[in-house]
């Protein structure tokens, strides 16, 4: 694949007049970094047309191994009723995490330049699989690029995958005690519930922790690793500074908009499961598969998100060819969808960025304790040390 160049060296950090909070306590300086590379429109499309592809020679070659036959009558056989909701659900799942797009980076983009740039992040998370830092990290050059301070972007982007990845293991938690306590119907082994709810909420209590603590990093021998370490501490200290106020502040955009981006990406996933055949899991073990199952999109290969939610389901008691068909038809909008968008966002938002005082409102909401500067490429990295 052919790559898109943005230059970004000599660009400065927004200023903006008296009283506006934080950017007018940034000292402007140069891009340590000369360029970000990101994917063409054009590049994402073929994205699109690949991953279709993909997605019907997996359908093809899933339907001739033993046992999975029945997948094509069941793919063929969908109800249209079903699917045409779950696209709507995906839909609105987009739409939500727009609202908290939005509302984590301070109502500083303008709606419309919010809009545009979340949909490019979601593109990009599918064009970059990388358990959604990928996108975010992209989506912080954009900020830079229209003038968002960057360590307001920096520190706001890890936020925001702080902040959805919150919702994600916060329902882990809720769905393996509620049905480990009977309080949430379904049926599993301790080990499938209590386990995983165990194991999110330490991990919740450990990333909340992680910047506090002083001693792994000085214990590191100086040199490359102790510096790296040292920064990814400081991005995280920062993102969960600004989680914990953006949480604390109650902000509605942002709670509501990660709640929503959640939910309504399950209940897609769920219509999948209506339309191929017979009904999905229970709530709370379909809460625990699709949450863990997403966990294979981590690993930046294709097929691994599919692979890691179709085990996942049969691991918590569907039938292989059910949730072969079910994830194969929702997977076809949970990536086409943002990839279409994305493709139309990433047009805007380079329209807007000819003239980025366009992309940018008047006026913060917040006034915000300023933080360090940041180069965009310590933004990538920054978003990528949330992972």
């Amino acid at each position: 694949m052919g790559k898109f160049r943005v230059a970004l060296g000599g660009i400065t950090d927004a200023k903006e007049g008296p009283g506006e909070g934080v950017c007018a306590q940034m000292t402007a300086h140069d891009l340590t970094t000369a360029s970000a590379e990101l994917p063409s429109a054009g590049q994402i499309a073929r994205k699109l047309v690949g991953i279709a592809v993909l997605l019907a020679v997996g359908a093809v070659v899933a339907t001739q191994l033993p046992g999975l036959e029945e997948i094509g009558s069941q793919l063929a056989g969908a109800d249209g009723g079903w699917i045409a909701a779950a696209l709507i659900l995906e839909l609105v799942s987009t739409a939500c995490f727009a609202i908290a797009f939005h509302g984590v980076y301070d109502r500083r983009p303008s709606p419309r330049a919010s809009t545009s740039m979340s949909m490019a992040v979601q593109g990009m998370n599918i064009v970059l699989p990388s358990g959604g830092a990928g996108g975010l990290a992209v989506g912080a050059v954009l900020l830079d690029r229209a003038g968002v301070p960057r360590s307001f972007a920096a520190s706001r982007t890890v936020a925001l995958f702080l902040i959805t990845s919150l919702v994600s293991f916060a329902a882990v938690v809720l769905a393996g005690f509620g049905v480990a306590a009977g309080a949430l119907s379904g049926e599993a082994s301790l080990a499938l519930t209590l386990l995983p709810a165990a194991a999110a909420l330490l991990l919740i209590v450990t990333v909340f922790a992680l910047p506090r603590t002083q001693g792994p990093v000085e214990r590191v021998p100086a040199g490359r690793l102790r510096t790296a370490l040292a920064s990814a501490r400081e991005y995280l200290r920062d993102g969960v500074g600004a989680s914990a106020e953006l949480l604390r502040s109650g902000d509605r955009l942002v709670i509501a908009g990660a709640i929503g981006y959640f939910v309504f990406d399950v209940a897609a996933l769920a219509a999948a499961f209506q339309a191929v055949g017979p009904a999905g899991l229970p709530i709370g073990l379909l809460v625990l598969a699709y949450t863990l199952g997403h966990g294979g999109a981590i690993v930046p290969i294709p097929g691994s998100a599919e692979g890691g939610l179709v085990g996942m389901f049969v691991l918590y008691g569907m039938s292989l060819p059910t949730a072969t068909a079910a994830v194969l038809a929702y997977r076809a909008l949970h990536a086409g969808v943002p990839l279409v968008l994305g493709v139309i966002g990433l047009a805007d938002v380079r329209r807007l960025l000819r003239d980025p005082a366009r992309a940018i409102a008047r006026q913060p909401r917040m006034r915000l304790r300023a933080s360090r500067p940041a180069s965009s490429g310590q933004l990538a990295q920054g978003a990528s040390a949330a992972a």
